[in-house]
Formats: C-alpha cells, structure tokens, sequence
C-alpha cells in the first residue's frame, strides 16, 4: 500500500531569507491525475485562515514541486492548473479538458515531507475530521463533494464560492422553498475510499445532509463514519485521505486532512 506520505531526509536547495533548517521545513512530492499521467504548470499554495497566499510554487513538466516553507499549521495547502480551472480557463479549453482542485486541510509542516497529489473533476471540500465525546470510537468526517461535470451540466453557479473568506457572512434561517446545487452526487453514487497515515480503513456508514450555502440555496455533503487504523505510530498528528468518485459520471478527486493527537491533563 502506497504511503500518504513519508519523510524526506535530503533538505533541498530554495531555502527563504531570513529563515533557518530549525524554523522551516521542506514540503515537496509530484502532482498528477488518476492514471499517473503528471500536471505541469500547476500551482501548488500554501494559505492563511482568509485564503491568502503564504508561498506558491509551480509544477515542473513531470509534475514536481518543492517549497521551504515556515514551521507551523496552514489552513489549507491547494493545487490547482489555471489554465484548466474553468473561472480561468485558457480560451479553446473544452469543458471535457477543465480542472478542479486538491485541498489539504489543517497542514501540520513540522517536518520534512513528501506530500503527491492527484486530482480530477472532483473536489474533496471542506474536509473535517472529529471524534464524538463518549461515542463509539470511530471517526466522523465531514466533506462536500463537488462535481465539475455536474456543476457545468447544472449551467449555474452557486452563491456561496469557495476558496472565499466568509467569517463575517451572517447565515439567516433556512426558507422552506430552498432549492438544491446540483454539485453532487446522490449516495448510491458516491463511491468513498478512507486512509489514516496511509492504512485503508473501513467505511461504517455515509450519511447525507444539507449544507446551506445561503437561506434559499443548499448542496449535498456527506458524514462518513470510518473505522480505526490498527496500526499505531509515534507521529503526533494523524493524515487523512479520502478519495471520491461519482459513479455517474466517473469525476475523481481526492483530499488531505491533519488531525491533532488530543493532549489530556492528567
């Protein structure tokens, strides 16, 4: 089984001014889509709470990126081809030839890593990890599939945009007469594949729910309930993967979730 990541030993040349190895770390790996096949010219972002850019590097031509970046947590880590993403899509890009995103959430960069993306017509948004207090001791993970064959067959756009900083957008009341984005797929359609620290676990259970985008707008996310890896490490953070596919129309995306180990008082 192929690791989510490993650890790089070999510090790479780059390094930003006015840092030190003790305050930075190197982030690096290969952007490709699902066969293998690898995206150049890629954006590769690392981002604040407001999607603010904090170093951005590009793709070379077999898909390789490497950034020194400064020690700490990031909100989110993005990968995305201009060109391609269909709001900045070249002129004479077929909508069959467009691009979404890859998003990590929550990036721990405390070490050297190796971090290889893949990404499709499928965005693993929004991705959330938690453990219910007193629960049974599995996972709950939150994510927003958004399809770009659904969403270009819609020929609409949603109110609420990702990637915008919305912390003093005021939600009002759900309308009763609210109406659907067609973003994503139902749940016989959803096809869900968890890993942790790189150990494929069992999904218990998909759970649909609605994500109010505004008063008279929602979308369709999913709750997946996952299972425990069996496998115990020493890192003080777990990674989650989750890979969608939307059997309706085979669009494939995947994203990274960093998760805390939880530090109790004893």
């Amino acid at each position: 089984m192929k690791r989510i990541f490993t650890l790089a030993t070999l510090l790479l040349s780059g390094n930003l001014l006015a840092q030190t190895p003790q305050d930075s770390v190197t982030i690096q790996g290969r952007v490709t889509d699902f066969d293998g096949n690898p995206i150049d010219s890629c954006s590769v972002m690392w981002q604040t709470p407001s999607f603010g850019s904090k170093m951005e590097v590009l793709t070379d031509s077999q898909g390789h990126y490497s950034a020194r970046i400064p020690r700490g947590k990031y909100q989110s880590m993005a990968a995305i081809r201009m060109d391609t993403y269909p709001h900045t899509a070249k002129e004479g890009i077929p909508e069959t030839d467009q691009r979404l995103e890859f998003w990590c959430w929550d990036l721990i960069a405390d070490r050297d890593t190796t971090i290889d993306i893949r990404y499709h017509r499928m965005e693993a948004y929004g991705l959330r990890v938690f453990q219910i207090p007193g629960g049974m001791p599995t996972y709950q993970i939150y994510v927003r599939p958004m399809s770009l064959t659904r969403f270009q067959r819609s020929m609409k756009e949603s109110e609420a945009v990702h990637g915008q900083d919305v912390s003093q957008v005021r939600q009002e009341a759900a309308q009763k007469n609210a109406k659907e984005s067609s973003l994503a797929p139902s749940a016989d359609q959803l096809q869900a594949t968890v890993w942790i620290d790189g150990e494929k676990v069992t999904v218990l259970m998909t759970q649909e729910i609605k994500e109010y985008y505004s008063a008279d707008e929602y979308g369709k996310a999913y709750l997946l309930t996952v299972d425990r890896p069996k496998r115990v490490t020493s890192f003080p953070y777990r990674v989650f993967k989750v890979e969608l596919e939307d059997l309706g129309n085979n669009d494939r995306g995947e994203g990274l979730y960093y998760m805390g180990k939880e530090s109790y008082v004893r």
